[in-house]
């Protein structure tokens, strides 16, 4: 099969993967500080490592569009967090592991992601939505849980990276 059609079917599949799984985050009920654990940034992540910085914003774009559309939220301020949050995360990724690739593992380019990715959403929360600077007490808070769940989110997206190169490997691709 061709390399060019076997990428994109790839990346179609890690698009749909990120849809299925934000659209069922979404549905889980709302915990402290509309905490959310970010699963489907493993795919963005996974295809930032696999398939490089165009497919990941190609596929990161394609989830908050497409999980907004599926869960009824396209153009509501959870659909602008959600974008303002992932995009930023996905530039800041894609600028550590081209910048440091012998400092930063998948799991610290996840942590940075998720980082900048809380920070976006509580600055698009301060700028548009709330414009109240108690908010930004929230950070230290949101931060922390970024730790944890980059940690985790990395931790899933090196063993997907794996996977996918393992099958590469035994597919001759």
């Amino acid at each position: 099969m061709n390399d060019e059609l076997v990428k994109l079917a790839r990346v179609g599949l890690l698009l749909a993967l990120a849809v299925v799984i934000h659209s069922a985050e979404a549905m889980l009920p709302v915990t402290v500080l509309w905490f959310r654990f970010g699963f489907a940034n493993i795919m963005g992540l996974t295809t930032l490592y696999l398939f490089g910085f165009k497919y990941a914003v190609i596929v990161t774009l394609g989830r908050v569009f497409l999980g907004s559309l599926v869960t009824g939220l396209f153009g509501s301020p959870a659909f602008l967090l959600s974008l303002s949050g992932g995009l930023a995360a996905i530039a800041v990724m894609g600028l550590a592991k081209t910048i440091s690739r012998e400092r930063f593992s998948e799991i610290g380019v996840s942590i940075l992601g998720a980082v900048t990715h809380n920070a976006a959403q509580l600055l698009v929360a301060y700028v548009i939505l709330i414009r109240n600077e108690a908010i930004l007490y929230l950070l230290p808070l949101m931060l922390a849980a970024a730790l944890i769940t980059g940690f985790i989110n990395g931790l899933a997206a090196r063993f997907l990276i794996a996977h996918f190169r393992e099958a590469d490997t035994r597919l001759h691709i």
